[in-house]
């Protein structure tokens, strides 16, 4: 039987102590970024939406009925569309940024392209700071991404950091709001978060590891530094999600199981219905327990994980949804409203005192 999920209103301090032995990371996934950006299946109807003739437009509510994967009707979208890889890429990106390129200005779109892609915060002027604090206040306030970011900064000026951050994502929304509260706190223009993006990029000691396992999806017109190009690392169709599932050392296998398997990591914005995320942990919890016996250590489980999710609607939901994740070593942590994952995450981490 799954442990009990935890509930926002008593939830206490449990990654504080944490720390001070192999720490915690965060997982993020796409759920971070809405509304700002779209899920997975909004972003398929727009696809169909906008690149489709009337007459083969389907409605996506009849189309999720079908039971394919998003990565399955994306892919279904490269098909229909005779697209290369590289085409389809760009028509993605276009997608994907439309609703931040539209419903900002010329000179904002700009300034958001420059944080979204740096790599060295000096380059970043006051100026530019100043005008994305308006695009945050518009664009991204309400979002799990920005409400968890000021978050994590507090946390690594209290010495309760993450070792290292994963992301699902295939932007990088999250990491621009993180550089943007690190920099709201008076530091120097010292990159903090390493964004890592593949094998080759040789990692800082000093610096927090953030882990593109998705890969990034360039904004198009933008040119990404030699050493950072991550589009073979994209698990947005089928056939990428495929080819991964197919290699269990990967880099995005290593990287997750590492992380996994050496700290507590809380999940945010992912569904955990992900099978090689599942197959990940699924391994990383069969092993602990495995080793537990040999030790002879009576442990009938090792919940070391957890999933910041939004309470449902019945207890019978809850319940199943708890011995779902339960094999996986992940613990379920109840909020009622997607607007508290700031909050929750300040209770675990014991900054809310």
């Amino acid at each position: 039987m799954a442990k009990k999920g935890l509930d926002i209103k008593t939830i206490q301090p449990v990654l504080r102590d944490v720390t001070k032995r192999n720490g915690w990371s965060l997982c993020v996934g796409a759920g971070t970024s809405v509304p700002a950006l779209a899920d997975w299946y909004t972003l398929v109807e727009l696809l169909i939406k906008n690149n489709c003739s009337k007459n083969e437009i389907i409605d996506i509510d009849v189309y999720r009925k079908m039971d394919f994967s998003p990565e399955a009707m994306i892919q279904a979208v490269q098909n229909h569309m005779h697209l290369s890889d590289k085409e389809f890429i760009k028509l993605l990106s276009d997608e994907i940024y439309r609703p931040i390129r539209t419903a900002l200005t010329a000179q904002e779109w700009d300034t958001f392209v420059k944080i979204h892609e740096t790599e060295h915060l000096s380059c970043i002027t006051k100026e530019n700071w100043k005008q994305y604090s308006g695009i945050i206040d518009r664009m991204f306030a309400t979002t799990s991404a920005n409400l968890m970011a000021e978050v994590v900064i507090d946390a690594v000026h209290d010495g309760v950091g993450p070792r290292s951050i994963l992301s699902f994502n295939v932007e990088a929304l999250f990491l621009t709001l993180l550089n943007y509260y690190y920099m709201q706190t008076g530091n120097s223009n010292k990159v903090l978060f390493d964004r890592i993006a593949n094998s080759i990029h040789v990692q800082k000691h000093d610096r927090i590891p953030y882990f593109h396992c998705h890969g990034v999806i360039p904004i198009n017109g933008y040119n990404a530094r030699k050493g950072h190009l991550a589009s073979d690392k994209l698990v947005l169709t089928e056939d990428n999600y495929l080819e991964l599932a197919n290699n269990s050392f990967s880099w995005q296998a290593t990287s997750f199981i590492d992380n996994c398997m050496n700290r507590r990591v809380v999940f945010c914005g992912v569904s955990l219905t992900d099978a090689n995320m599942r197959r990940w942990l699924s391994w990383i919890h069969a092993n602990k327990m495995a080793e537990f016996k040999e030790n002879g250590l009576d442990c009938k489980d090792a919940t070391e994980h957890f999933w910041i999710c939004k309470k449902p609607n019945t207890v019978q939901e809850k319940i199943w949804l708890e011995e779902s994740v339960a094999h996986l070593g992940v613990r379920l942590v109840w909020i009622d409203e997607w607007n508290q994952t700031g909050e929750v995450l300040k209770k675990m981490l014991g900054l809310d005192s």
